[in-house]
Parts: C-alpha cells; structure tokens; sequence
C-alpha cells in the first residue's frame, strides 16, 4: 500500500510538471518606437467591441526569430513584431498581454483554446486557411538564398549534391524542390544556428527570410556571408493568425495595418536593420532583346583585377576576390544573375593587354581618363573619390605641387596631362600601381605620389602608417572609378550601367563605409616590398618598444582630429561638387536680398560682368532677379504657407529676355526663423516659343480645313444654282400642255443631262465628306417593305427602254422595322441597279432582300443585286472601288467612276460589308452585308387634323431670289400650280414688300446680296404680327446648313431644284396651316383662362398686352429652339425646353397645353425611340403654334386700351 502511495506521488507530480511546461510564460513588451496617431476608420460597433474586450492577449513562440521577435532578455519580448504590437494596441485603445510558448504548435494550441486572441507568425509557409484567419503581412519580406563570399566568385552549385539548411517551420521541401529537386535538406530550431551551419561549411546555402539573413549577417557573418540570390518577392512576411470564428478583432488589426504609412514602416525596418532595403529587389530590371540574349549567352564574366589595388579589388589568402569592386558586383549579380570569375594582373598595362586581347570581359576598378577612354569604354563610377597627394610624413614634406619636384603617377592617369600643363617643373615618373608609387615615397625615390582619396587611406593606415602622408587634394577634377570594357561589347557595357543605375547611393556609401573601416587585411604585395621586409618590420618594432605609451596617445588624439578634419573637408568637397555640377542655375539669398552663393549653371545663364553682379542684391532695381524678390518677401510674411514657390518670370540674361520657371524654398535657422532661401530655375523660352509655334502651325491647318469646307459649299452653291433653273425650267417644259412630242427628245437629253451633273456634284460632295470624315448617318427605324421597293419602281422605266427584266425578291420572314439609315441605303441601292442596268444590253437584274437571323435583337441584312450584263475583268475588279477609277468597259460609259467608290464608303460607316463576284461575258453578283437592329411594327398615333377643301385655294406666296433664272423658275413653278406670285431680288426688298402687303408664304434664297436669307428671317420674326410660314431655299445641301437656318427660325430649309410634285405637297401643308390659323385666331378665350388672367394683372390692359407679347415671343424662341434639338436628337435639351414651355403655359391658363408639355418632357427623359419623340415634338409645337397665333388674332382684332 505505502509503494502504491509512493507511486501515485510520482505520477501526479511528473502530470504537474508537464503542466507547468506547457503553460505560457507572461512577457513584457518593449519598444523604441513613440506612439503616432494613425488615421483609420472603424465602425460603432467595432468601437463597442473593443471598448468591452479592453484587453488583447498575444501568442509568441520560441526560438526567437530575429529582428521579428528577440528575447535579450529572459521576460522581455522586443522587435519588430512587437513595435508592430503594440502599435496596433495603441491606435485600437487597448491594452496588449503577450504570452510566450515553448514552439509554434504549442502556440497554435493555445489560440485554438482560446487562451489568447491572435498569434504573430514568422513562418513563410502559411497555415492551413481552413483553419486560421491570417491579418495583411505587417512588414515585406522576400525568400533569399545565402551562401559563403566566395559564392561570387563561381557559378551556385549544380543542385545535385549541394546541402540547404532550413528552419524547422519554414519552406515545406517540396517548395525548395522545385529550385533545387536533388538537395539534401537540413532543418534547424533557430536561424542563427542555420546560418552559422553554413558560414563554417557545414551546409552550402541556407533559404530563408531576407529580413532575418540582413540582421544576422549584418553583425555576425558581414565578410563571411553575403545574399547570394533572391528566390521570390512574392507578398510574404510575418503576419497575424486568428480563430476563423473571430470577426471583428482581424477586421480591426487590418484596418490599422493598412492605415500605417510607408514612411513608419520603413521606419521601423531600419531600426533593426541597415542592410540592404527589400523593396530595391522587388521590381526587376527591364532589359532589351539584344541585352537579355546576351545575358542568356554569357552566365560568367572574366573580371580582372589587380590584387594590389586596395581596397577596391584584393585577394585573400584562399585566392578568392573581394574589396568594394567585389561588393559592387555582387550587387550587380543580385540584380542580372551574372556570375563574376576574377582574373589577376599586376599592373594597369597588363590590365588592358587582357581586355584587348579577349582573356577577360571587363576591369573592375579603373579610374577614368581620355586617354584611356581611347581604347575601352568607362561605365557611370561607382565611387568618385577626390585625387590627392601622398608625402613623407615629415614636417620638411611638400605641402603642394609647388613644392613637389619628382612626382610618381600610374600611367593614362586623367591627371597626367593636366600636371605637365600646370606644374611643368615636376618630373613626372611612372609607378605601375599606386602601392609601388607610394613604397617609391617612402623610400624617398620621388617627392609624391599620386592616389585617390579612399585608396590612399586604406593604404597608409594598413601599411604607411606614421610613414606617409595626405597633404593636399590635387586639382578639382575626381577620380571616376568604373568599370571598362571592350567596344565591341556595347550589351555589357549597357547592363553594366543599368545595374549600376538601380543600385541606391545608400548602398554604395555602405560598401565604402564598411572598407574604409575595415582592419588592416594582408595583400600580397611580397613581390614589390620583399627588399624592405625586414628593415621595416624591425623599425617598427623599435619604434613600438620605445614609444609605446606616449606616441600612442598622441597617434590616437592626432588620428581623431585628421579624421574629423578629413571627413569635414570631404563633406565640404561633396558639397561643392553636388553644388556646381547640378545643370540648372541654383543661388543662395539672405532675408536682405544679398546672393550668399551661386552655382557655375548660374554663372553661365547671365552675359553679364560677374564682379557687377556679386556687388548687386535682389532688392536693387538694376539686378536681372529684383522681380523675384518682392515674391520671397511674401514668404518671410507668411512663414506657414507654401513650403515651395513656383513662379513665372521674364529677365533678361543680358543679351535677351527669356522666360523662367522660378522656385524657392526657404531654409530655417537654429532659431526657427528663415534665415533665407535657396532659389532655381529652368529656362523655358525655347520651350514656349515651340508651343507658340506648334499654335500657329495647327491654326494654319485649320484656316486650310475651313477653306476646303467653304470651297466645296461655295462649288456645290454656284453650279447646282444654275443648273436648278435648267431642271426646273425643263420640267416646266415637259408638263405644258402645248408642249409637242417632236420637242420630246431634245428636251429630255438636256433634262438627263443637267440630272447627271446634278448627281455628279452631289456625288464629288460626297466623297469629299468622307474623305474627311464629316458625313454622319442618321439611321431611324424604317418599315422593312420601304428599303427596296421605291428604288425598283424608279428604275422599272429604264429597264423597259433597254429590254431588261428588272424584278426583285424579298424575302416574306423579314422584320417589320429594322434601324438604319434609309437614305444611305437608298444610295447604295441606286448605285448598284444604275451600274448593273448600265453594263447590261439583255438578260435581267435581279435584286435580293432577306435577313440573316443572329442573337439578340441584331440581324445581317443580306442586300443583293446581280445582273447578266458584260462583267468585269478579273485585273480590274480590285480598283472598281477606289475613287475615279473604271474599268474599261466603264470608260466606254458615262460617269466619273465615284458611284461604287461612295457604296463602298458608305457601307464601311454602317458597319458591313460588300463584296463583289463576276466574271466577263457572264455577268456580276454584288452582295453587301449590313449589321442591324430590328423590332416589331410600332403603330404611332396621330392626331386628326382639321379637314380642308380638297381644292386647294390660292396662296399669297413672296418669292426671294437674287439669281433671276431660279426667281423665274420659282414664279412659274408656284403659278403653275394656281397661287399668286411677288419678287424681290433680297431680303432689303422682300422686307419692303412684306410690310405692304399680306404673304401666307415667303420662300427666300438663303445666299443673297444686300440681306440674306437668315437676316431676312430673324427680321420678320420680330416684325410678325400674323402667323406666317418661312421656307429657306439653298443649293448647300449639308446637314450644318439646314440646322443653322432652322436655328435662325425658318419653319423648313428645301435644297434645288425643287420639283413640281415636290412643291405641290408643301404648299398642300402650308394650305392647311392656314386654314387652321385662321380657323383658330379667336379663339384665344378658348384656350386660355382670360379671365383669370385679366384678374392676375389686375385689369391692367398694357400689363395684359406686355404679358401675352412676351409669352409670344419667348414660345417663338423655344419652337426654334426645340426644332433644332430634334435635329440633334438631344433629349436632354429638348426636355428643358419642354419645360419653359410648360411654364408659360402654367403662367396663362392653357391647362391643355402645359398637360401635353409636360407629358412629353418625361417622355423625351426616359425614351430612346428618337423617331416617335420627333413626331410626338412635332404635335405639340403646333399646339404651342396655334397658340401663338391665337395671342396675334387677339391683339389684332381686339382693341385693348
């Protein structure tokens, strides 16, 4: 029984302590970074939520995974998932409780209890979606591939054997499968163990976070590992894991990650790391066809180097290549995937024999000069340290090259021959490198040496220390150090400068910090020191053991002041270079106006004296900027406005005035004023004399397009003028009575002949619109039994003449109404049967009507017209369709040969096709193609209308014309047909006549001398006091033309000639709408309320007459107004002005006519039906018209005092 006891003991004890294992460790959170006020919204509820939840508890889990979650120490969480925490925990308004786990699963465990509300998860692997709610990553990170430095230097290995180390919840292995299927893979707890597994080659790449391998590499491994590749830039990154049945905290975390600026976000990054940003690797670099096939054929590139020319290019005791060229390249091969195998030299000619003879592809560090630029092409430099003077260190040293008598220099060095020019007393002797030329300085073979700045400090502090010397930069000019390659390989040379273009300033100041700080590193340089080896190592011995304290202490003291010296004077130079090599002009002024400081752009824009102009400041009237200065004054006023100026000015540079784009920001002193401004500006004149020429030339354009426009009216006005009168007069002929048959054939050629020109000249119009693309269809539903039928009928006469047999089929399951343009269709139609009944002497025409059904509401109407005439030849089929050409049959016919040329043109604008089958002696089969919209027979209701007599009586009708052959030809058109005639020769006369004598109707020529048409029309609208019909007469038949005479208040605009039958049924419906005018001229009590009307203005006679003259006028306005609309089918328009129509109405009592009006303003709002809207427009316009008319019979034969 006691060992049972015993035994129970150990069990329940063992069951505590797993307990206890398992249980969450309660952290502390901490962060660096200062709370800011994010801006987002949430909803109430949200708000609610989080008011009551008042808490968030957070789930972390070892190992720790840095800069995301460190624990420095052992209660203390930190990172950058935790400055990410507890800035969410701010902006939300809660308090944040972290819980440590001893690994992910234990951590997943317990947010599926619910011991916690969400879990910051590092793994690059998401888990199962099915069974988490994952947040936005809250900072980006990429998979990268690390490898030893010599990585670079070889192509990665073949995938075959290579080992990769793996975190234990990272990449699943099918992932790394698919990069490298036959690794070998090795997992680990923590990525510090894996990435020290292969900095002591252990493994050969480890593959993880980018954000983890910076922060490591960056204090452990920084001259041992480096980024090797980056695998994918896919969105990735450590995120927030939450239950899927929580729903606001996820939506609420989202919000405010969103809501952080990239500004913090990066912000935070940096904190943890300064390595190399993310985001330069997540676009890639574009290159052209000839790079990239370049790239595809040349993986490895042969760089040579010279192991002695620290600390740019070096090797290290396993011969592998590294230095700032080393890091460069590798920043390259990130960036094109190149691989860089490097290829040693001693000197700079040995270096050149290499590139030239093709035994390597590029240098790695060279320092720019003409002479050299000679042979090889210089990329852009990647560093561009000054050239300086290297001395003895001794206090009798030279301090210049004044001083200087023998001078040791590299040879094509950029400086050669600008010290023979400036210094022609120094001996110039040349050092195959710079470290021979500075071991020449120590052993007092020559008085200096010449190097750059960064390759003369690593030098002296690695080998020269206390032995040589800086005393000076020489010249102005820096050392440009690229890289350069052959001629003849341009695509290299392009690459090269592209990678080098999208490598960040930063990163190159980084790769030199890092050298310029890096310990001594042994060169092997035995070859050119090996004489003094010994003597030098037992001087320095010496001087150690005897000065060891006290020249340490002031060796250090001395270093610290150079160094602060040096770095002063570099950010100085920096400064001046940065200044002066900008390429616009940049100055500096005081509050006072006083120029403090002024760049060489700005030297060279004015002609002027510079000493005139340093005595000046911007606030005299004689300075070429004095006009800037009153803006800057405006600034100092209003120290919190606009942080940036912007102006444009006019000064003269001395020699002319030019135009500027001025700016200026001010810059704030230590007191938090502006002490002044820093001012640029781009010069613009050129820029704005090319837009004021570039205006004039498209003025030009236009004054040519509108003088082809008014050349075509003025040819179509002149000819078809006179050739109306010859039609007209022609058909006066043949319709007399005493008009004989022996007369018949004479009169009918001219009669066909003026037609054909007239056709002619409507045709050559034609063309010229599409050719500039001003002819519009005006498609409107048109009855399916009207397309073919009227066209037939014309041509049956002259199908007889000639013997055909003209016939046509229509296929009977045809729509009622189809959508298209009848009268461009009608045109079509004329064109083919003209030709076909023209190039046929027997046989027959046969013309095809039918509808090829496809979905929806569209069909393919089939049109087809083939005859049995001579055909066309296969040679001249493909040009019968292009402007004047015929084929040579046609050239036996009459006609220009634009007929078939139009129905191609025009089939083209409605969207079909027409094609063409023939074959000569046999015959020709046309068929055209049109897309179209059909729809069942929509019957439209039309009102009754006042029946008249069926003999029509005559009409007073003023005749306008300055053309005396059409003024003939109008009169006795018009008394032909039973009506009493005036003239007038233009409008000054026909307004004469007009207010004489009483005209049911005046028919005016729109182009007269003197007045014309439209002139003539505003002023009888103005003048009418009796209801009277204006038609427009012109021979311009464009659409623009008929819109602008409606517009001006003709009630109808006809184009010559006009034909008998033409002018019959016009004046039929002018008959009517006098009749109805008279009919209804008092009956104005019958349409409006006069009663209540009188009672409105108080029985104030005037007020009434005032009031029904401005009604008047005004509905006058709007029926124009609204005609014109309809020709425009602009709905929009026409309902407002339905609108003020309606009021009027409203105003005076016409209840029938405000209903009507107001009936179809919803109508025209809601309605796509433009044809109904037109007929229904029409109905009320002559209810308003009949109105007008009732308010002029009022005031006319009422005598109102």
């Amino acid at each position: 029984m006691r060992k049972l006891g015993i035994l129970f003991n150990l069990v329940f004890c063992l069951l505590l302590s797993v307990v206890h294992a398992e249980s969450p460790q309660l952290m502390k959170v901490f962060s660096r970074e200062a709370p800011i006020q994010l801006e987002f919204e949430l909803a109430d509820k949200d708000w609610r939520w989080l008011g009551k939840k008042q808490e968030i508890k957070v789930a972390v889990y070892d190992p720790k995974n840095p800069p995301f979650a460190l624990l420095l120490e052992p209660d203390i969480f930190e990172g950058i998932a935790a400055d990410y925490t507890l800035l969410i925990a701010h902006s939300l308004g809660v308090r944040v409780q972290v819980l440590r786990y001893q690994d992910r699963d234990a951590a997943i465990n317990g947010l599926n209890q619910g011991q916690v509300d969400m879990l910051i998860d590092y793994a690059n692997d998401i888990t199962d979606e099915t069974d988490f709610k994952a947040s936005i990553p809250f900072t980006p990170d990429a998979i990268a591939l690390v490898g030893r430095e010599e990585v670079l230097t070889q192509n990665l290995k073949k995938p075959q054997n290579i080992r990769i180390a793996l975190l234990d919840d990272s990449l699943s292995d099918e992932w790394v499968a698919k990069y490298y299927p036959q690794a070998k893979i090795v997992r680990y707890n923590s990525p510090a163990t894996a990435l020290s597994s292969v900095a002591f080659g252990n493994n050969d790449y480890f593959i993880g976070s980018f954000a983890t391998v910076s922060y490591l590499v960056e204090r452990n491994y920084d001259n041992l590992l480096s980024v090797a590749k980056i695998l994918s830039t896919e969105e990735i990154g450590p995120h927030f894991l939450f239950r899927t049945d929580e729903k606001v905290l996820p939506h609420t975390v989202n919000t405010v990650l969103a809501a952080i600026p990239p500004a913090q976000r990066k912000a935070i990054s940096h904190q943890w790391s300064s390595g190399s940003d993310l985001w330069q690797f997540q676009s890639r670099l574009t290159f052209t066809e000839r790079e990239q096939r370049w790239l595809d054929q040349n993986r490895e590139v042969r760089v040579v180097i010279n192991p002695l020319y620290a600390p740019f290019t070096m090797l290290d005791s396993n011969g592998q290549f590294y230095g700032i060229s080393a890091d460069v390249l590798r920043l390259i091969h990130l960036r094109t995937g190149l691989h860089f195998k490097a290829v040693e030299a001693d000197n700079v000619a040995e270096m050149f024999q290499k590139v030239r003879q093709n035994e390597a592809d590029l240098i790695a560090a060279m320092s720019y000069s003409d002479e050299r630029d000679k042979y090889l092409i210089f990329t852009r430099p990647y560093i561009q340290p000054p050239f300086v003077l290297i001395v003895k260190n001794s206090t009798t040293a030279p301090k210049g090259l004044s001083e200087v008598k023998s001078l040791a220099i590299t040879p094509g060095n950029s400086l050669w021959e600008w010290i023979k020019t400036e210094y022609p007393h120094i001996k110039l002797v040349k050092a195959e490198n710079a470290s021979l030329a500075m071991q020449w300085v120590k052993e007092k073979k020559v008085d200096g040496a010449v190097h750059n700045l960064i390759g003369a400090n690593y030098m002296i502090d690695s080998y020269f220390r206390h032995e040589l010397k800086i005393a000076t930069r020489i010249g102005d000019n820096l050392s440009h150090i690229a890289f350069a390659v052959q001629r003849d390989e341009p695509e290299l040379y392009s690459i090269l400068n592209k990678a080098l273009a999208d490598i960040s300033p930063r990163d190159i100041s980084m790769i030199a910090y890092k050298w310029q700080g890096t310990s001594a590193v042994k060169l092997n340089t035995w070859t050119v020191y090996r004489r003094e080896f010994y003597w030098l190592a037992g001087i320095f011995i010496a001087l150690v053991l005897i000065s060891l304290s006290w020249n340490y202490y002031l060796r250090q003291k001395m270093s610290k002041r150079k160094k602060a010296q040096l770095k002063l004077k570099e950010q100085m130079e920096f400064r001046e270079t940065l200044f002066n090599s900008m390429l616009v002009p940049v100055y500096v002024v005081d509050r006072e106006g006083n120029i403090l400081s002024n760049n060489q752009a700005w030297e060279d824009f004015f002609k002027l004296d510079k000493k005139y102009l340093d005595k000046l400041a911007l606030t005299s009237s004689l300075h070429p900027l004095s006009i800037v200065y009153s803006t800057l004054k405006e600034m100092l006023n209003d120290p919190h406005g606009s942080p940036l100026l912007r102006h444009r000015y006019i000064i003269k540079n001395g020699d002319e005035m030019c135009v500027i784009i001025h700016q200026a920001v001010p810059y704030i002193g230590i007191n938090g004023e502006i002490v002044g401004f820093i001012c640029s500006w781009q010069d613009i004149t050129e820029h704005e004399a090319l837009l004021l020429e570039l205006s004039s030339a498209r003025e030009r354009a236009e004054q040519a397009s509108r003088a082809k426009s008014t050349f075509l009216a003025t040819m179509s006005h002149e000819i078809r003028t006179p050739i109306s009168a010859i039609i007209g007069l022609l058909e006066l002929t043949v319709t007399n009575k005493t008009f004989t048959k022996n007369d018949m054939e004479a009169v009918q050629v001219a009669y066909e002949s003026a037609k054909s020109l007239m056709d002619l000249i409507g045709e050559i119009l034609d063309m010229a619109k599409i050719e500039s693309g001003e002819l519009e269809l005006a498609p409107k539903w048109t009855d399916f039994d009207e397309l073919v039928q009227p066209i037939v009928r014309v041509f049956e006469g002259l199908a007889r003449q000639k013997n055909l047999t003209l016939y046509s089929h229509i296929d009977a399951r045809h729509p009622d109404e189809i959508f298209i343009d009848p009268m461009r269709l009608h045109q079509v139609l004329s064109n083919l049967i003209s030709n076909a009944i023209k190039f046929t002497e027997q046989g027959s025409i046969e013309i095809g009507l039918k509808c090829l059904r496809k979905k929806n509401q569209h069909m393919i109407l089939e049109l087809v017209v083939s005859d049995t005439g001579i055909g066309i030849a296969e040679e001249d089929q493909g040009q019968i369709f292009t402007p004047y050409k015929q084929s040579d049959a046609g050239k036996m016919q009459v006609g220009t040969g634009l007929g078939l040329a139009i129905c191609m043109q025009l089939v083209k604008m409605m969207g079909g096709v027409i094609t063409l089958r023939s074959e000569q002696g046999k015959g020709t089969h046309i068929t055209v193609h049109l897309p179209v919209e059909h729809r069942q027979f929509q019957p439209v209701s039309v009102e009754s209308v006042t029946t008249v007599a069926e003999r029509m009586q005559p009409l007073s009708i003023l005749a306008v014309d300055d053309h005396p052959a059409n003024r003939l030809l109008l009169k006795s058109q018009l008394t032909r047909l039973g009506h009493f005639v005036m003239e007038a020769e233009n409008g000054e006369q026909a307004l004469k006549l007009w207010r004489k004598h009483d005209f049911d109707l005046v028919i005016t020529d729109c182009n007269m001398p003197v007045m014309d048409g439209i002139t003539l029309t505003q002023l009888l609208r103005q003048e009418v006091t009796r209801p009277v019909t204006i038609f427009g007469l012109t021979a311009n038949a464009q659409a623009e033309e008929r819109a602008r005479y409606l517009a001006a208040g003709m009630d109808d605009c006809l184009f010559k000639p006009l034909q008998l039958a033409q002018l019959e049924t016009l004046l039929n419906k002018v008959f009517r709408r006098v009749v109805a005018n008279k009919s209804v001229q008092k009956q104005l009590a019958d349409l409006v309320d006069l009663d209540a009307l009188r009672h409105l203005v108080n029985d104030n006679n005037e007020l009434l007459r005032q009031l029904l003259l401005t009604t008047r006028n005004e509905n006058m306005k709007d029926i124009q107004q609204a005609r014109l609309l309809i020709e425009k089918q602009d709905n929009v328009g026409l309902a407002r002005c339905l609108h003020r129509m309606a009021g009027a109405a409203q105003i005076l009592g016409a209840a029938d006519i405000e209903r009507d009006c107001r009936e179809l303003e919803s109508y025209a709002e809601n309605t796509a039906d433009f044809e109904l809207l037109g007929q229904r427009s029409n109905q009320v316009l002559e209810l308003v018209m009949q109105l007008n008319h009732a308010i002029d019979g009022f005031l006319t034969n009422e005598k109102i005092d």
